[in-house]
């Protein structure tokens, strides 16, 4: 035992040291990130979006349930619900919408039928932290030259990702990612070692090329994104692996530094910051060591459950902790956006799908809102950071709970 406790213990100091990603190495435990709602403490389940795209989010979360085994498991809080209940209680709750509507009499209705849990939130108050994010357009080309400098690179055949459950049963659900140099497996090249010092080069794994490193910076942030080629013709990308090294937040590191303040903070600034000053823009970017690699999609963007995402309805949360593919109910504050500028903020409450995840996005605090593509849905996600609260929803079973 204390051989092991000494294995275990080298082994993470090993990782601390060389900056390789773990993933991931504390976990905050399942059965404590929710918890239920007596029915008396219920909201009402006021929606303020259009029905189509609930269907359609829904839609996408049974097409990941069906890949599944009918008999996998997903927790929420207390109780564990397979699949195919998850399943059930999807085709349930939409019978239920289509047939009362959303707020006060859909709230009845569930009731009923409904199980209702509350995310636990930061620090176990419930707060929940929304962000938002989007699909960012660049300008590209198939072929370099010109303006087209930057590439967008596939994901190499050396990254290798190790599951060090295979290695200690203490470890499992644990795993790393780097490279081979020799017989050592060391961390993957940083952004700085890919962008600056072309450790990619020459391996045939550029998917396109973009005329701006400012906003190629934006879409590994962002994770999904357009590009329109010189002919008009737009190609959708989309993440495939990243280079395991820690994502790490510009926009905190620029409120350290105290070159924006909190007040003014938002995408928008940030990036304005990085054009104002391009001697220390380069600099600043690599303090992200984290590296996006990029798939062509036809059908996107994609959900870390590989199922398009839906404007409005996908959320990404903590996929280690939240369930995957679950329906919630989201209450937060949005921007109303008029002729390209934010009027005022308001609140709105509407049902969610979750189906995607992100670097950032740790522990039951946080949230991530998918605001879709264009200008609106950059200004909106890009300003987004507002306190809410988020619900998930499950048929009742006696059987399918623990």
């Amino acid at each position: 035992m204390i051989r092991r406790v000494i294995f275990i213990g080298i082994l993470f100091l090993s990782f601390a040291l060389t900056g390789c990603e773990l993933l991931p190495w504390f976990r905050y435990p399942e059965e404590a990130v929710m918890v239920r709602v007596k029915p008396g403490k219920w909201p009402n389940l006021a929606d303020d979006l259009d029905k189509a795209s609930l269907y359609q989010a829904m839609e996408q979360s049974r097409v990941y349930l069906r890949r599944l085994p009918p008999d996998r498991t997903f927790r929420f809080g207390p109780d564990s619900y397979s699949a195919q209940h998850l399943l059930v209680s999807l085709d349930a709750f939409e019978k239920l919408y289509r047939s009362v509507g959303t707020g006060k009499p859909l709230t009845r209705a569930l009731k009923q039928e409904f199980i209702f849990y509350k995310s636990v939130g930061k620090k176990g108050k419930g707060e929940v932290i929304c962000t938002g994010y989007y699909e960012p357009l660049l300008k590209g080309s198939l072929k370099p030259g010109g303006n087209f400098r930057w590439p967008l690179y596939k994901k190499p055949d050396d990254l290798i990702q190790a599951s060090l459950g295979d290695f200690s049963p203490d470890l499992a659900g644990k795993a790393i990612k780097g490279r081979l140099q020799g017989r050592k497996l060391v961390p993957y090249y940083t952004r700085s070692d890919i962008e600056r010092k072309s450790a990619l080069a020459g391996r045939n794994l550029e998917l396109v090329w973009v005329d701006d490193p400012i906003s190629l910076l934006f879409l590994h942030i962002q994770g999904s994104g357009r590009v329109q080629l010189p002919d008009g013709k737009i190609m959708q990308v989309g993440y495939a692996e990243s280079n395991g090294r820690p994502y790490r937040s510009l926009g905190q590191r620029l409120l350290e530094l105290d070159l924006i303040s909190q007040e003014e903070m938002s995408m928008q600034a940030i990036r304005k910051w990085l054009v104002n000053h391009p001697e220390k823009a380069m600099t600043l970017m690599d303090y992200n060591e984290s590296y996006i690699f990029f798939r062509s999609l036809e059908n996107g963007p994609l959900g870390n459950i590989n199922v398009p995402l839906t404007s409005g309805r996908s959320v990404a949360l903590d996929h280690r902790i939240f369930p995957k593919g679950a329906l919630a109910w989201l209450q937060c504050r949005k921007p109303v956006i008029d002729s390209g500028r934010i009027e005022r903020w308001e609140e709105f409450s509407r049902l969610v799908m979750v189906q995607d995840t992100g670097g950032a996005i740790r522990g039951p605090g946080r949230l991530d809102l998918f605001f879709g593509h264009g200008v609106e849905a950059e200004i909106g996600a890009g300003h987004m950071k507002e306190s809410g609260r988020l619900f998930f929803l499950v048929m009742k079973t006696g059987k399918s709970q623990n």
